[in-house]
């Protein structure tokens, strides 16, 4: 099969290729880097912004204080708690050793032991007091804390109140702030797509449109895939609206084409072979010849079994014929007969 291009030309193109997609790779990191970091030209937006300060730091200050007492009350909840299981171990100890004494009295029946008798129950009955006393200081410390709780619960519900209040302005604020910087980052990746769709339909034939392919494929990408992740709700309707918009653009460009393409091709059809085949170029013809495409009109050159295809059935183009010196059968587009290497100028 021939090829329409030599091999450095090939060699040529996809280099010039690798260099469009290098160039895109760092076209695409630089803008996801100024993408990124747009939000640092706004202040963060935070809820306790939008709370009425006066209220809300008195609520804070008695808050503040509320905790320092229950603190308080805690240490010394603790302590009596600790005094309170001193007392009771101590009030148990004597209980037991009062009891194993009367049993003592008992067995021995001396009465001269009753005065001692009623020293211990009256040294007992002390151990006992002191313990309710503890317990009565706890409940009252208790009952205190309990107080205290249920303040401090207030004042966080009016807190959470005064937050909730503000947290409409909070969400108008951030919805504000989040479209500035979406239209921000709207107003450079939007630029951006709209040159590269220019260069495609202007640009195309350039000497730099490797380099413009390289950019066109940055802008197509930052637009549609690295821009996604800083959409905020309303934002898919811009990007998708955008497709829409370019994907109508591109296919009425393609259709308008297309039609003027098509009747290109019929004036040129109704023109004389030679006006026809200076309109083709000899790398042109050899790519739609190796593809089996006439390249004079681009249709399918049609073949018959047993018999040799000199001549496009569709527009009547020379497609081989025979060397004037050698006679041997070539493709009208070589310039040199490959049996002799005769100039396809000698043709007849």
């Amino acid at each position: 099969m021939i090829k329409g291009a030599r091999v450095p030309e090939r060699a040529y193109a996809i280099v010039l290729w690798i260099v469009s997609v290098v160039f895109a790779i760092f076209l695409v990191g630089f803008g996801n880097l100024i993408i990124g970091d747009l939000p640092r030209v706004e202040t963060t937006i935070t809820p306790d912004q939008f709370v009425e300060s006066a209220q809300n730091r008195k609520v804070e200050d008695e808050l503040k204080t509320v905790d320092r007492r229950r603190a308080e009350i805690d240490d010394k909840l603790a302590i009596a708690r600790l005094q309170l299981q001193q007392a009771q171990s101590a009030s148990k100890t004597a209980t037991e050793t009062f009891q194993a004494w009367i049993q003592t009295r008992t067995a021995t029946t001396d009465p001269q032991q009753d005065p001692e008798v009623i020293e211990r129950t009256r040294q007992l009955e002390q151990l006992k007091s002191g313990e309710r006393s503890v317990q009565s200081g706890i409940d009252t410390l208790e009952n205190e804390r309990l107080s205290i709780q249920q303040r401090a619960n207030a004042l966080r519900q009016q807190q959470s109140d005064l937050q909730s209040d503000a947290y409409p302005a909070y969400e108008r604020a951030l919805f504000w702030q989040e479209l500035r910087i979406f239209l921000l980052r709207l107003a450079i990746t939007l630029p951006l797509l709209l040159l590269a769709a220019w260069l495609v339909v202007k640009r195309r034939k350039g000497n730099y449109w490797p380099l413009s392919r390289g950019f066109v494929l940055a802008s197509v990408f930052v637009f549609f895939v690295e821009l996604v992740p800083y959409l905020p709700s309303y934002g898919g309707y811009i990007r998708y609206g955008a497709g829409i918009i370019m994907t109508f653009a591109a296919g009425h460009f393609l259709i308008k084409n297309m039609r003027h393409y098509l009747e290109r091709r019929r004036e040129v059809e109704a023109q004389a072979e030679e006006e026809r085949r200076k309109l083709v170029s000899h790398d042109e013809a050899f790519k739609k010849m190796a593809a089996k495409v006439c390249p004079g009109c681009d249709r399918p050159i049609a073949n018959m079994e047993g018999s040799e295809t000199n001549f496009c059935v569709h527009c009547g183009m020379t497609l081989f014929n025979h060397c004037a010196r050698c006679d041997a059968r070539k493709m009208a587009f070589f310039r040199f007969c490959m049996a002799c290497g005769a100039p396809a100028e000698e043709v007849q």
